[in-house]
């Protein structure tokens, strides 16, 4: 039995649940999915109810599709061959994805994550909507192209308002370990000008914080760190100043950890990484979840074995 990993050359993460699974005396064959088309093969048959069956083979292995037992996916963009046009491209490039991707999607496996679960859970209008159903607290949120809607919004937050890019990969940079993003920017209504109209904005009300959280989550365990901020910049947005922050395991109230669980359910998410706010109140507010967000510095800053939990869940029939 094998656990298949597609993930980039350079995931130190995926680096941190094989070992982790060696320990475990676990098979586990890594597959970078830039190679295919050009370094990786796959031929697979339908086999009636049996599903499909087939080899994947790279330079040095083969996995029978049958004899995976679980998926581990980080996966990079596909390398094509030289010489295409744009045309082409992007025809190989769509070919690639719905067989290579559509093929493995297809094994009825064990996940982290599926990769239709993370694209719809992907959506921040549809996380806030979920988090809500499950009881959760979430900030008064405006998604709008109209400069007039925005402004209105602002009118009414209290404590100002911020602005959040709807969809940024978050990266890790391997030269310090962290997790880089475009940053939650504070907005004013004088900063609202018809440029609003071009695309879709996310803006909400600020929520006073006292600290931040960022909950990991591996089937139904939680591991939960909380994060202080030392600079101006890092207590709005934790991700632009790892200089200044520290960081402290703790355990969530079981109501908390419920809702969180019901979300991730919800999501079909086997992995999520959660971001809540505690105001200074001891509320909690949700403000997102990444179905492929980075754990490894939060790991090594706090000894929290999320690692293992990964390993231990795909390891799991």
């Amino acid at each position: 039995m094998t656990i298949l990993v597609l993930t980039e050359p350079r995931d130190v993460t995926a680096d941190l649940v094989i070992t982790a699974l060696h320990n475990r005396d676990a098979q586990v064959h890594r597959v970078d999915t830039g190679d295919f088309p050009q370094l990786l093969t796959l031929a697979a048959v339908l086999r009636g109810q049996g599903g499909w069956s087939g080899v994947l083979a790279d330079a040095h292995r083969q996995t029978r599709l049958e004899n995976v037992t679980a998926v581990y996916r980080r996966p990079g963009p596909f390398r094509l061959a030289d010489g295409l046009d744009d045309y082409e491209r992007r025809w190989a490039t769509q070919e690639a994805r719905m067989g290579f991707g559509g093929l493995v999607a297809a094994l009825p496996v064990r996940w982290v994550n599926h990769p239709h679960h993370m694209a719809a859970a992907d959506y921040k209008p549809v996380q806030l909507a979920v988090a809500a159903r499950c009881g959760l607290t979430t900030p008064h949120t405006l998604i709008t192209n109209e400069a007039q809607a925005a402004r209105a919004l602002i009118a009414t937050a209290p404590d100002g308002a911020i602005y959040k890019p709807l969809h940024v990969r978050p990266y890790l940079d391997t030269d310090t370990g962290h997790l880089m993003a475009l940053a939650t920017s504070p907005v004013t209504a004088e900063q609202i000008t018809d440029a609003v109209t071009g695309t879709a904005h996310l803006l909400q009300h600020q929520i006073p914080k006292d600290h931040e959280l960022r909950v990991t989550t591996i089937g139904r365990r939680v591991f939960a760190a909380r994060i202080d901020a030392h600079s101006d910049a890092a207590r709005i947005d934790w991700r632009t100043d790892y200089d200044n922050l520290t960081y402290t395991p703790v355990t969530l109230p079981d109501t908390l950890t419920d809702q969180l669980l019901s979300l991730t359910n919800a999501l079909g998410l086997a992995f999520a990484a959660i971001d809540l706010i505690v105001t200074p109140t001891g509320d909690y507010v949700f403000l997102e979840v990444n179905p492929g967000g980075q754990w490894a510095w939060i790991e090594a800053e706090t000894g929290l074995p999320i690692a293992a939990a990964i390993a231990e869940y795909l390891e799991t029939p």
